[in-house]
């Protein structure tokens, strides 16, 4: 099944489909969505036709694994393949935030982006730059908010703001739809919406401090 970067909370994917959707996850990471999108369809081309999974496939290729990064062009091909090579020790199904910081090159954004997207009631927020972006325009200056994805300590403090701003925004909403929402807004998706301006009772946002 081909990734739709629009549509991308499923939390009903076979094995095969959340392998690739975890690709997906560690090769966005600074890259286009459609182009990932088209890259883990293209990695990954061989094992569909064969009817196996993403990682049985890439363990038949454990050898050559960095050669056929190449031969798709993925691009950080070093830190790709430790990432990989570290992903197929995981079961994706239940895997933590911690399990998923642990492979090679994944922060706070990819691991909570991949279980936020793929499991029911996953209470996280996906720091990237639409993201940050959306709370420097919604909140203008009550906060130090960064222009990158930052790293813990400040990621968590930051992104306990941001969790009662989307639900505060979007009430009724889950957190994976606000979440893909405001990208499809902030990456130029959707044209013409209109975001309220939340009050958040007794959240002290001003005393939010980025490292």
């Amino acid at each position: 099944m081909k990734i739709e970067p629009t549509s991308i909370t499923d939390y009903n994917r076979s094995e095969a489909d959340l392998q690739k959707f975890w690709t997906f996850c560690v090769l966005v990471a600074g890259k286009n969505a459609d182009w990932a999108s088209h890259k883990v369809g293209q990695l990954y081309s061989y094992a569909d036709a064969q009817g196996i999974t993403p990682f049985e496939y890439l363990r038949q290729n454990e050898h050559s694994l960095h050669n056929l990064l190449v031969s798709n062009r993925v691009g950080q091909y070093g830190r790709i393949e430790a990432a990989l090579r570290d992903s197929m020790k995981l079961d994706l199904r239940t895997c933590s935030v911690d399990d998923l910081e642990d492979c090679f090159g994944v922060g706070p954004k990819t691991a909570r982006f991949f279980l936020l997207h793929s499991r029911p009631g996953i209470e996280v927020a996906v720091l990237d730059t639409h993201i940050l972006r959306w709370l420097r325009q919604t909140l203008g200056d009550d906060g130090p908010w960064p222009s990158s994805t930052p790293s813990q300590p400040a990621y968590g403090r930051i992104e306990r703001v941001c969790i009662n701003l989307m639900r505060s925004s979007f009430p009724g909403s889950t957190l994976a739809q606000a979440d893909l929402l405001v990208w499809c807004l902030m990456s130029g998706r959707l044209e013409g919406e209109a975001f309220p301006k939340p009050k958040l009772p007794g959240i002290p946002i001003g005393a939010v401090e980025v490292d």
